[in-house]
């Protein structure tokens, strides 16, 4: 096994991962997407609460079956959530929160790609395939998290 996940292959076997097959004389290694899947986002540990904030969400589908691109947040201080639009060109669809939605102890958020051909797609989700939201720290900016000691 690589350190990816992927099985070690001699010449003419072939071996099938979820989404994917993989034989020993194929010429391309997996893409990222192939490892990924179509949605990606990269969650930061923490957010400091005093100043705007932007979060990048990746989306590798054909923009022309994309009918809209979400963004599903709440802080612990907020009952529902609140949805925003993102706005996309190449694949990146990006939000910027303002200072006044980074109120409270921790900021939690999904994504949703709303698809003209297959529905409704959420991020991130777990392996029962439910939605399973990023829960982020909203921090002060102490002399402490500057110092990196936040991340002890």
């Amino acid at each position: 096994m690589l350190a990816l996940g992927l099985p070690v292959l001699l010449a003419g076997q072939q071996a099938e991962m979820p989404g994917m097959m993989l034989a020993a004389d194929s010429l391309a290694p997996p893409t990222a997407a192939d490892l990924t899947g179509p949605l990606f986002h990269n969650p930061p540990v923490a957010i400091l609460n005093d100043r705007p904030f932007k979060l990048s969400f990746f989306v590798n589908f054909d923009t022309s079956e994309i009918v809209t691109v979400s963004l599903m947040l709440k802080t612990d201080t907020a009952h529902t959530y609140k949805e925003f639009p993102l706005l996309g060109e190449f694949t990146r669809y990006v939000h910027i929160l303002p200072e006044e939605e980074l109120r409270g102890a921790t900021l939690t958020y999904y994504f949703l790609v709303d698809r003209k051909d297959y529905g409704l797609w959420a991020y991130p989700t777990g392996a029962d395939g439910a939605i399973d939201p990023y829960v982020i720290d909203l921090v002060p900016p102490t002399k402490e998290f500057f110092q990196k000691r936040y991340y002890e």
